[in-house]
């Protein structure tokens, strides 16, 4: 049989199932995702189904998930046919984008003795693996668009790139829209994204950032040592420390380093540990899994906020109430 006559014959709809490690429990993804901002309107959930779209190698797919026993069933759907690579790749995003592979055993042992109000965090959150950003274009776009800016401008920034630049596709009667691909991204020059985002030096650092991923290459910023993958960001103009380390952590899932004295982090570990706490005790502890340390920490303190953990949960210390 023909290339061609293989691709008239691909399915346009492919299901099955993708194991997660244990324990996992998508309804923890899922309320996560309901408080997480960035990324508030890029798909449809129920309380136990999470339905978006991602755009691969110029198509659109898009992709529901529901719990399936030890994981998680997928649905994948696209207005044209799903060739093998394209089905492969997009469960790779998905895999990553739940975390499915994280073997959080060790966090687990790690975190029971830590400080009670940090442990009964982590107790009242088993299960939730990270949930990233689905794609390092979009990781890399929120780095640069939450720069000192209020995350509601931030998020409709952000909606405002998806909705002019993304892959719409339908499914099930709704438009989604995948958000664009870095060379989709790469056709916009400064004065473009000057037009979106109203603001010199970010359209600049925008049009920098598409082009430095594109030549860095996701490939290596996952096999890179840490500080190499660093250093490679870090060289893109507009991106610091804390956004090679979002990028690292949110959009690849490198768990390894937190930057721990910026006051993003300080605050939040001051509410649990108290003030002047010593970070290095936090990096001894938790070594490879501190990005989940941070995680939990900064899921826990938002549930905290909206009063969505269990009751017993929420009697940590008089300073988290």
């Amino acid at each position: 049989m023909t290339t061609r006559e293989n691709a008239m014959t691909a399915p346009t709809s492919v299901s099955g199932v993708l194991p997660a490690a244990q324990p996992f429990d998508l309804r923890t993804s899922i309320r996560f995702l309901r408080g997480f901002g960035a990324c508030r309107g890029d798909q449809v959930m129920t309380d136990d189904t999470l339905t978006k779209a991602i755009a691969l190698d110029g198509q659109a797919v898009v992709f529901k998930v529901s719990p399936s026993g030890s994981g998680v069933r997928y649905e994948l759907h696209s207005d044209r046919p799903i060739q093998a690579d394209l089905r492969d790749a997009v469960l790779f995003k998905i895999d990553g984008y739940l975390s499915l592979s994280d073997d959080l055993t060790e966090f687990y042992a790690q975190a029971a003795g830590d400080h009670p109000g940090y442990a009964r965090i982590v107790e009242a959150l088993r299960g939730l693996h990270q949930v990233r950003f689905l794609t390092v274009a979009e990781i890399g776009v929120w780095a640069v668009l939450s720069q000192r800016t209020p995350k509601n401008v931030s998020t409709a920034l952000k909606r405002r790139i998806t909705e002019r630049f993304g892959r719409p596709i339908r499914y099930d009667g709704l438009q989604f829209q995948a958000f664009p691909e870095l060379t989709d991204l790469r056709q916009l020059e400064v004065d473009d994204w000057l037009a979106i985002v109203k603001n010199a030096r970010k359209a600049e650092y925008l049009a920098s950032l598409v082009e430095g991923l594109l030549d860095i290459g996701e490939a290596y910023l996952r096999t890179a040592s840490y500080p190499q993958a660093t250093k490679a960001l870090r060289g893109i103009k507009g991106v610091g420390e804390f956004s090679a380390a979002a990028i690292l952590l949110r959009g690849l899932g490198r768990m390894d380093f937190v930057p721990l004295d910026m006051p993003n982090f300080a605050d939040a570990t001051a509410r649990i540990y108290g003030p002047g706490y010593d970070n290095q005790l936090l990096r001894n502890r938790y070594r490879d899994n501190l990005g989940y340390w941070a995680y939990y920490l900064h899921t826990g303190l938002g549930a905290l906020r909206d009063e969505a953990l269990e009751p017993a949960a929420r009697s940590l210390t008089p300073g988290c109430r």
